[in-house]
């Protein structure tokens, strides 16, 4: 056999930006974490109700108990970072690892966590509307549904996102939190006073089993879950590593951390000093932070402007997380995990806003627009795919372990390791502590969710996996007149359908004659390069990076290039087809082919053929 060569070629990428440009869409990213401080305390006093007169003391301590464990949550998506490449996402890293059953589940999770994300920025925005004016209290679930279609509709328009705005709204508004919260409700010593006591109280009725315990395991249990759900929001900081520098993952991995402390700690001081102004005056248990800073004589002119630019920065949050969304389903569908047409930047662009926001609005109805439907939410489907992340990072490692004989390399590869065990560990916790408490017991109905999500999913990724290598029809050898031309054989699989097509175009004594598979992200070039070497193909392979729009733009893209560099060769693309009778499979199957086809016969030299295959 001829020795085959193997072309790797990426996009061209542009300049790259200033750090102004980049800071401003990681500022943004971080608005998800300048709305803690607003729906936390309310959401932890709802599930600490059963401490009674206790409740804000102890959220002070659990708010704290969390701090090291967001910090380790963080620590442990250093090596995911680390393994992931640049132009994929998550999902292609768990693919490659744990296969696509598990990675099938992983994305399931990953929809829901965003739908949930979506649902608790709009929702915030509504909370802070009726924070501020109590009596709009029995339209807080029509405002919230109200900015959820809002949004969507923006985001499906295109309308402009004023990045730079949004970002000096959401440092302001950070800044202005830590003020409000730390300078003018004035914190007192308040670890070395009343909350140790309380602390000691409830551990004493906790040890003895008092009837008045049996509610504060299942209310801690539920307490940690919202406490830790903030790490969750994370995620959106490293949804595109592009934006960091080189080496992406240190930098990626740096922010999330710095961005964790600095929430963690204003989340602490905001929940403390509640606590302070609680303990000498009775400030209620619902819109808890604008109620304390009421009771401790904030104007009114200033909560009107911390309503203004906190609403500002709600919108900006849940424009990120639908931005996040549409990479989110751009990468499941490279992955064949949703239907290939969905791929198409424009439909997809448009697609993905308006089902969040069905799905959204839904959440929000069904929970009443209440932080206590809507926070467990995000952390079951969160959690779970944080832990199916952390099991691939920790195998992945392992598997680097076992060829790695350098002394220096295995350290760092057994660190990276034991964190990704770590973040394991604790999210197997908080799943598990989750489920066990008794307040959140619409958790199962989330988990039952995100499993049918994974039924439907599976289905469409299993229809591509059977048929992707094709069935049905026995490869044949058919002479056919030869010719002088340039063949691009298409190979979205490396199995019996591609053997064919290829057997017959050699029939004709090509010119010249190359495959074109495009990566679809993880081990996808890999396994195709072995693939081919399996088959035996003595035909040269090409491998293209997919672009941003939709895969097939890789083909026509190599088809111009090959076409300016040689303008008096013709090129006649090869497109083998698997015929099928049902109209549904041959829509999942074959729309990117025909999208395809028919772009490719514009072009001028150009020739396309079609080798079916008969299912």
């Amino acid at each position: 056999m001829a020795l085959a060569s193997i072309n790797t070629r990426r996009r061209q990428t542009t300049a790259s930006a200033t750090p102004i440009a980049r800071a401003v869409p990681f500022i943004a990213s971080t608005s998800m974490m300048v709305l803690v401080p607003i729906w936390q305390p309310d959401a932890l006093l709802q599930a600490l109700a059963p401490l009674g007169y206790f409740d804000a003391s102890i959220a002070v301590w659990i708010t704290v108990f969390a701090f090291p464990l967001i910090v380790l949550i963080t620590l442990s998506g250093v090596p995911f970072l680390r393994a992931r490449k640049r132009h994929v996402g998550d999902f292609a890293g768990i693919d490659a690892t744990l296969g696509s059953r598990l990675s099938t589940l992983a994305g399931s999770a990953q929809v829901v966590d965003y739908i949930a994300s979506f649902a608790l920025a709009a929702t915030t925005a509504a909370f802070v509307l009726v924070s501020m004016w109590p009596a709009l209290m029995p339209m807080r679930t029509p405002l919230a549904v109200c900015a959820v279609l809002l949004i969507a509709m923006f985001q499906t328009l295109r309308v402009s996102r004023f990045n730079h705005l949004a970002s000096l709204i959401v440092l302001g508004s950070f800044v202005l939190i830590l003020f409000l919260t730390a300078g003018l409700m004035g914190s007192s010593q308040y670890f070395s006073t009343t909350s140790s006591s309380d602390l000691a109280i409830v551990s004493s009725e906790v040890t003895r089993g008092t009837p008045f315990a049996r509610g504060i395991i299942p209310g801690l249990m539920a307490s940690l879950a919202v406490v830790l759900a903030p790490v969750l929001l994370l995620r959106h900081l490293t949804t595109d590593l592009s934006t960091y520098h080189r080496p992406r993952y240190k930098h990626a991995g740096t922010a999330q951390l710095v961005v964790a402390v600095a929430g963690s700690l204003v989340a602490i001081t905001a929940m403390a000093n509640i606590a302070d102004v609680d303990s000498g005056t009775y400030i209620g248990r619902r819109y808890t932070l604008y109620t304390a800073l009421r009771a401790v004589g904030v104007p009114e002119w200033l909560l009107i402007v911390a309503t203004i630019m906190l609403l500002a920065v709600a919108i900006t949050a849940a424009r990120t997380v639908l931005d996040d969304a549409d990479k989110l389903s751009a990468e499941l569908t490279n992955f064949h995990v949703l239907p290939n047409y969905l791929t198409h930047a424009p439909t997809r662009r448009a697609l993905t806003p308006m089902l969040y926001a069905i799905t959204a609005s839904g959440l929000v109805i069904i929970g009443d627009s209440e932080f206590r439907f809507i926070v467990p939410t995000l952390v079951i489907s969160g959690f779970i795919s944080l832990s199916l992340s952390r099991w691939s990072t920790m195998r992945y490692w392992s598997a680097k372990l076992r060829l790695e004989g350098h002394s220096r390399e295995r350290i760092t590869m057994k660190r990276s390791r034991l964190m990704a065990i770590i973040g394991l560990v604790i999210s197997v916790v908080v799943l598990v502590a989750l489920f066990a408490a008794d307040m959140f017991r619409g958790a199962w109905i989330v988990a039952g969710a995100i499993l049918l999500l994974y039924v439907l999913l599976y289905s469409v990724r299993r229809h591509y996996l059977n048929y992707g290598i094709g069935a049905g029809e026995t490869t044949t050898e058919d002479p056919i007149v030869p010719g002088r031309v340039h063949y691009m054989i298409v190979a979205q699989t490396l199995g019996p359908v591609l053997k064919r097509a290829t057997r017959w175009i050699e029939s004709t004594r090509p010119y010249s004659i190359e495959l074109l598979h495009v990566d679809s992200g993880g081990d996808d070039a890999n396994e195709a390069l072995q693939k081919w070497r399996e088959e035996g193909i003595d035909v040269d392979l090409t491998i293209l990076e997919a672009g941003e729009a939709r895969p097939t733009q890789a083909v026509i893209d190599h088809v111009r290039r090959n076409r300016n560099a040689h303008p008096n060769r013709l090129v006649n693309v090869v497109l083998p087809q698997v015929v099928f009778r049902s109209r549904m499979q041959a829509r999942l199957h074959n729309n990117e082919l025909q999208h395809l086809q028919k772009t490719l016969m514009k072009e001028p030299g150009v020739l396309v053929t079609l080798v079916p295959w008969v299912d």
